[in-house]
């Protein structure tokens, strides 16, 4: 068997690598602040008609008797998170059971491993459905990428959980038992798919003053946190605050200080019934949270930036895009949309005073004779009749640039580009054109949607060349070049 051929990496491409890494590698989880209506924090639960809490009708020695008791002598209460007392937040909390784990498929109940009271989902009715929030839209556009994020999501609504400095529950044997000392906690484990299509998961929390019980996500030897408690103490409106993660992440709940900690989980499936129209899947109106991995990039590229061994002379960077999204009859409705690291990417890079650009590049494939491929900030028409023979032609003649990977043969015309991620076809344009060689030939141009941003020279990185001076220089190279065919 031949020997595999050696790809040379350049040294650019070598300092590139924490830049990609916090893009392609980004957190496997969102999480933020969401203000939403007063009524969303309104929520209705079984309790016995002695006023304690349901399960305490549960005999072990009648098969069914919870269920019956439940149906036959349970009656609801009513309580607003926004404002709950600490009275009615202790009724809640005494409505519920135990909380038990998992464990090869079987659920075993071991405060000493999780200590946290539980409602199932038959036991309580929330007026917050995350398909009437942007909960959704968000999960879409911010912790699934590519083309994950136009399938339909159903978010399958699993338990009520609570957390607080002390709980008292009765087991099934009747004895009570009061889990005092340290708060309530759940150590480190992963959630089991309840489906092929599970994907993760969402936890609500409502604003309800708590301390502690921070929320410690792992994967991968990386370790993030999320003090839901904190977040929510600095908002006035009804708030809550969420967290949605891949199933494969472990996660760990951190005791509980003070305060009663009540959240929703949902359970997040792909629905392949449930098709994602374009209103769904991107809102122009929505403020996306920080993502996790905004800061990692914005460092990445300030600690490439005051490099000067990385492109000192200066140059032209490009990032494939990893969302979809609906194109119309141009690209400028689509820097308003940007979803999940694309957002990232371009919102840090004007933080820094630069200008990335949305373009549309075209493929001329891999011949060393010619240049890479061509890119322009618009979208073209091939319908119209061109009499060029190539994709190239009709491109610079639309006021585009040829581009390359290096600074090989046409360096003089081209542009060399580093790719910082790779190019994606999510967003990829189509067009038929005829052209005019030695007999007439119907062909096609592919061009996919991508960003790019243009860096001084090393000491001066932010006296970088503009979208208009670049088509102005190219424009001139490109008449005097046609001059001499």
């Amino acid at each position: 068997m031949a020997p595999k051929k050696r790809v040379r990496v350049s040294r650019n491409q070598q300092l590139l690598t924490s830049l990609r890494e916090s893009i392609v590698d980004k957190p496997p989880y969102i999480n933020g602040t969401l203000q939403l209506p007063d009524s969303c924090f309104s929520l209705f639960y079984k309790v016995a008609k002695d006023g304690s809490a349901a399960r305490f009708a549960w005999d072990p020695n009648l098969y069914g008797a919870k269920e019956q008791m439940l149906r036959l002598t349970s009656c609801r209460r009513y309580i607003n998170l926004s404002n709950a007392t600490p009275d009615e937040l202790e009724q809640l909390s005494q409505a519920c059971e135990p909380a038990s784990f998992g464990v090869k498929q079987e659920y075993v109940l071991d405060e000493t491993y999780r200590k946290a009271g539980k409602m199932d989902s038959d036991c309580f009715s929330s007026m917050l459905d995350p398909f009437h929030t942007d909960l959704i839209k968000i999960i879409r556009g911010c912790l699934l990428e590519g083309l994950e994020s136009k399938k339909g999501v159903k978010a399958e609504l699993y338990k009520l959980n609570i957390y607080g400095k002390y709980l008292i529950f009765v087991h099934p044997c009747l004895v009570p038992c009061c889990c005092l000392g340290k708060g309530s906690f759940f150590k480190p484990h992963v959630d089991t798919p309840r489906s092929e299509k599970m994907f993760g998961s969402l936890v609500v929390v409502f604003p309800t003053p708590h301390e502690g019980r921070v929320l410690l996500l792992r994967h991968h030897g990386h370790e993030w946190s999320f003090d839901s408690g904190k977040a929510l103490a600095a908002v006035d409106q009804p708030t809550i605050g969420y967290v949605a993660f891949f199933s494969d992440i472990e996660h760990e709940v951190a005791p509980v200080i003070s305060g009663h900690r009540i959240t929703l989980t949902y359970n997040l499936y792909f629905d392949d019934d449930g098709p994602v129209s374009e209103n769904d899947a991107v809102s122009e109106h929505l403020i996306p949270p920080q993502l996790p991995n905004q800061e990692g990039f914005r460092e990445a590229f300030r600690l490439l930036l005051e490099n000067p061994e990385f492109m000192a002379d200066g140059g032209t960077l490009a990032f494939g895009l990893r969302h979809v999204y609906p194109i119309k009859k141009d690209l400028k409705h689509v820097y308003n949309v940007l979803k999940g690291s694309d957002s990232v990417m371009y919102e840090s890079m004007r933080a820094l005073r630069f200008e990335p650009v949305l373009y549309v590049y075209y493929d001329a494939g891999e011949d060393i004779y010619t240049p890479q491929g061509a890119i322009v900030n618009k979208l073209i028409n091939f319908d119209d009749v061109y009499e060029e023979e190539t994709v190239l032609d009709i491109v610079q003649e639309e006021g585009g640039s040829l581009v390359r990977r290096d600074r090989g043969r046409h360096s003089e015309i081209a542009e060399p580009v580093e790719w910082v991620t790779p190019l994606t076809t999510y967003n990829r344009q189509e067009g038929a054109f005829a052209s005019h060689g030695n007999e007439p030939a119907l062909n096609w141009a592919y061009g996919d949607v991508c960003m790019i941003v243009r860096i001084g020279k090393a000491g001066d990185r932010l006296a970088y060349s503009t979208v208009e001076q670049v088509k102005a220089a190219y424009r001139k190279k490109w008449d005097e070049r046609s001059r001499y065919r």
